[in-house]
């Protein structure tokens, strides 16, 4: 990769991750550290970051972080039920012996992940199947598309295991990704489809304890809790 690619992809984990909070400011030189490069390929990562809704740019102070808006990110998962099973369906026509090839190993790899409550090594995995079956489906328009609803969505579910989650849920999650991929390489379109459905069913339901029990100020830093430090999850 460039070394605008590596920053842009150092940056997309830190906020997937949530170790750049939701609605934090920092300055140039301040993301600059947190990934190791220079001001060239960390402002043409802000550039396609800010072009992807995720990094606001705010004229002579920095950056920031986009605030988490349930509201939106709950209508933008319905745009993205709809292109995911477009891509599902594009995938299984064009995906070469390559390609078929490394989505054999990525479902291993998944089958082998060990039961946790930490969801960083399912979100490794998981995108790197989003990268392959936009490789298959050879349409830039859905890459362009798609990659930032699937930050907006890693970062979504990170947030939701770290205070509402357990073993269980990631468990869940990782069998439909495996399902999901078996019926894709096996051609079989309509279990494909209706993998995606269930999986876009399972980000749906986050939402509401998301929206009920969480201290608003995981969504944007910029709130100040209603409690210190309160959280009430169950």
């Amino acid at each position: 990769m460039s070394q605008g690619e590596q920053a842009y992809e150092r940056i997309e984990s830190l906020i997937a991750h949530m170790e750049l909070k939701p609605g934090e400011s920092m300055t140039m030189a301040d993301l600059q550290e947190r990934v190791a490069l220079g001001r060239t390929p960390v402002l043409e990562a802000i550039r396609k970051l800010s072009d992807d809704t995720l990094l606001e740019v705010r004229a002579g102070r920095g950056v920031r972080v986009t605030p988490i808006d349930l509201h939106r990110e709950r209508r933008l998962l319905r745009i993205r039920r709809d292109i995911e099973c477009f891509v599902v369906e594009l995938a299984i026509d064009n995906a070469s012996g390559l390609v078929r090839n490394q989505l054999h190993h990525l479902a291993r790899m998944l089958r082998e992940l060990k039961a946790s409550t930490d969801i960083r090594p399912f979100n490794e995995l998981d995108k790197r199947m989003d990268q392959l079956l936009l490789e298959a489906a050879d349409e830039p328009f859905l890459e362009r598309t798609l990659r930032p609803l699937h930050t907006t969505f890693r970062r979504l579910g990170y947030l939701y295991q770290s205070h509402f989650g357990n073993e269980r849920t990631v468990h869940d999650n990782v069998q439909m990704h495996v399902d999901m991929l078996d019926a894709i390489i096996e051609h079989d379109t309509a279990t494909a489809l209706r993998s995606t459905h269930l999986l876009m069913d399972f980000m749906e339901e986050m939402f509401a304890p998301l929206e009920r029990d969480l201290e608003p100020s995981y969504l944007d830093v910029g709130i100040k809790p209603l409690e210190e430090g309160a959280c009430f999850s169950s």
